[in-house]
């Protein structure tokens, strides 16, 4: 390849590889085992429409191909950007081609991430919250506003969540952080992700999306092929957009912890549907098919993540025995679902946990099932599984998961 990129993004994969062709710029690729290869050309068969669109929202596609490479279950994160190949975690082939919005995601890197860079870790909102946004616009063409919606919810979920997390060390739930003497995996979190989209959208609702495209495509045009840092980003937000600053405190958003009180929580018919039946389940009601029948995986990820936590081991059961979540292909659901039975003490599910965390090394995974059994004061048989299932599955996971496993036994044991 000619153009130039940072070396973080520089990648290369070794092994028996087979491929399939998916669209006129795009090949999947995998090990030929368990008919991985198949299910993710059928999961992905939707990439090059996705292309099609991030170019007329973004601008040209600079990097000729872009294809997927399906990776082993212990790769620890969703997707990796390296350009012209991007890396896939096994978990994103839920089969019926929701994964591919973990694609969008990384396909929205190829603008915001690998074209333009944050100048170090410290900025890293830049890549992240930018290819938040990106991708959120990608799905709302593809799949429809009410995904788009549902997404920008769980997120909001999430961030909130976060920011409980570093409730104890504030600096990391800023925008631009100072990470002197930190070790970044040691502080990843989905704050850049979802703060980071956050402000860029709040600058949407301020100027008009029309005035925003315009803005974005001027912002790729200007620093392709550059790294930069966030006083470089809002000096051209200020030059080109001129009062923002009189209208979004930008020193709040991009220096202030927290979320600000202008951030945005999504409002649909669907989205408030589903938070109103997650919060009818406390009292004993289980959704009618009916009311679940437009979900999909979304929708499940978003009503089990609002449940209350302190359910009876009897409303967990029942639950699954109408929709059986915890044998769903989507891990975003069965993890959500798991760490549901976890914490309403459910022991019936825990063989389906071990067997979770043992077959997946994606730490987004990892941390809320590990974290649900080790934490309290009245949960040794948890704990004591925990240490063993760890003990058995350790090689099996990438070393920065490993320590991720390390960091919530040393918190909460």
């Amino acid at each position: 390849m000619e153009q130039p990129i940072p070396p973080y993004l520089f990648a290369f994969a070794v092994g028996e590889l087979g491929f399939r062709e998916v669209g006129p710029r795009t090949r999947v690729y995998s090990e030929a085992v368990n008919g991985v290869l198949d299910s993710a050309a059928k999961e992905f068969a939707g990439t090059d429409e996705m292309i099609r669109q991030g170019e007329k929202l973004f601008g040209e596609y600079v990097w000729e191909r872009f294809d997927l490479l399906v990776l082993p279950p212990s790769f620890p994160y969703g997707g990796m950007e390296n350009p012209r190949m991007v890396f896939l975690t096994p978990t994103v082939i839920r089969g019926d081609s929701s994964g591919a919005q973990v694609v969008a995601h990384e396909l929205a890197h190829s603008w915001t991430g690998n074209l333009i860079t944050n100048k170090n870790n410290e900025h890293f909102w830049l890549n992240e919250g930018f290819t938040t946004y990106a991708e959120r616009r990608i799905v709302e063409v593809v799949q429809g506003e009410d995904r788009a919606t549902l997404n920008i919810g769980i997120g909001w979920r999430s961030l909130n969540e976060e920011v409980e997390r570093f409730m104890d060390n504030l600096e990391f739930t800023k925008l631009r952080t100072n990470q002197e003497g930190v070790d970044p995996d040691a502080v990843y979190s989905r704050i850049p992700y979802e703060k980071g989209f956050q402000f860029l959208f709040r600058i949407e609702r301020q100027i008009g999306r029309a005035a925003f495209d315009e803005f974005i495509k001027k912002y790729i045009s200007t620093f392709k092929f550059k790294s930069i840092d966030t006083e470089t980003f809002l000096d051209f937000l200020k030059a080109n957009v001129p009062g923002i600053e009189k209208d979004i405190d930008l020193k709040l958003w991009t220096e202030g912890t927290g979320i600000p009180s202008d951030a945005y929580e999504p409002v649909s018919e669907l989205y408030g549907r589903i938070r109103s039946l997650a919060n009818e389940f406390k009292a004993g009601r289980i959704p009618r098919e009916d009311e679940v029948a437009d979900w999909k995986g979304q929708g499940w990820e978003l009503y089990l993540e609002n449940l209350p936590k302190s359910v009876e081991a009897s409303q967990v059961l029942a639950l699954d025995a109408v929709y059986k979540l915890s044998e769903s292909k989507d891990y975003e659901i069965k993890v959500a679902f798991l760490e549901l039975a976890i914490s309403a003490r459910c022991r019936h599910y825990y063989g389906e946990v071990e067997k979770t965390l043992k077959e997946v090394g994606r730490m987004k995974y990892l941390r809320p099932l590990y974290k649900a059994l080790v934490q309290g004061t009245e949960n040794e048989q948890e704990k004591v599984l925990a240490k063993r299932v760890f003990a058995e599955a350790r090689k099996c996971y990438h070393p920065i998961a490993q320590g991720l496993v390390e960091s919530v036994f040393a918190k909460y044991l």
